[in-house]
């Protein structure tokens, strides 16, 4: 039997993968283990030609597609947005407890679900003040909205409330007519 001879720019660092047909080897694949094997481009003639403009007009088209350094804040009218937004109207003073809201201006209200997705836990957060009270006034309103009673856990320190069960719009609704 003969030698085989691969040719090509293979090391031997690279996988090669062969059958063997009746008694001779033939070359099926040729992984490249790593980016160093790509060809390295030294030269700015390799690539893509680009010319900076220096007018402003044609800089317009550019900033309607950039993102915001900032979220743009919303108006502290008392209404609601086509979209179901309502921007906050209570101050830190009006309650004994205060939910802020996220940075981009919408109520830290979240559900967790497990992997299953059978256990559902709402999640209320950035939460101020007399968490204690906030947590009774809250139970009180979901209890007497959905006609059952729900367990809660209060982390006093992280200001975070947990409701077993999803309770999610209810908790918005009730975050709504306090002005949070």
């Amino acid at each position: 039997m003969s030698p085989v001879n691969f040719c090509g720019p293979c090391n031997l660092s690279s996988a090669l993968y062969v059958i063997r047909n009746h008694g001779t080897f033939t070359k099926v694949q040729q992984r490249w283990s790593s980016y160093k094997s790509s060809p390295k481009y030294t030269t700015p003639e390799d690539y893509t030609d680009y010319e900076i403009s220096q007018d402003p007009n044609e800089w317009k088209y550019v900033e309607r597609v950039l993102r915001y350094k900032i979220v743009p804040k919303p108006s502290n009218q008392d209404v609601i947005f086509p979209s179901g937004f309502k921007p906050a109207t209570a101050s830190p003073t009006d309650y004994p407890y205060f939910i802020e809201r996220t940075k981009n201006y919408m109520q830290p209200v979240y559900l967790k679900r497990n992997r299953k997705g059978d256990k559902k836990i709402t999640k209320i957060g950035n939460i101020q003040g007399n968490i204690w009270e906030l947590e009774r006034d809250m139970k009180q309103y979901i209890e007497k909205h959905s006609k059952k009673r729900i367990a809660s856990q209060i982390h006093e320190f992280a200001g975070l409330i947990k409701l077993k069960g999803d309770f999610v719009n209810r908790v918005k609704e009730w975050m709504n007519t306090k002005g949070f």
